[in-house]
């Protein structure tokens, strides 16, 4: 992996600095968005909006690897 304007050695550095930070957001938004669903009344609960989501993105990614595979 390369990053421009940055050695080798400063990757580890910055990739370390950046992926917690990006996984608490990612992690809070989710959590919000979780709250923000059951507060709502959504037609579901807000969590299994998020599994159904995922389960949903996840079944998006598969397919889009096996179509550009295939």
């Amino acid at each position: 992996m390369t990053l421009a304007g940055h050695r080798d050695a400063s990757i580890y550095k910055e990739l370390k600095r950046v992926i917690p930070t990006a996984a608490a957001f990612g992690g809070a938004t989710l959590g919000l968005l979780s709250v923000v669903a059951d507060m709502m009344g959504a037609l579901g609960s807000g969590t299994g909006i998020l599994m159904a989501t995922t389960i949903i993105y996840g079944c998006e990614t598969s397919y889009c690897l096996m179509v550009g595979r295939g």
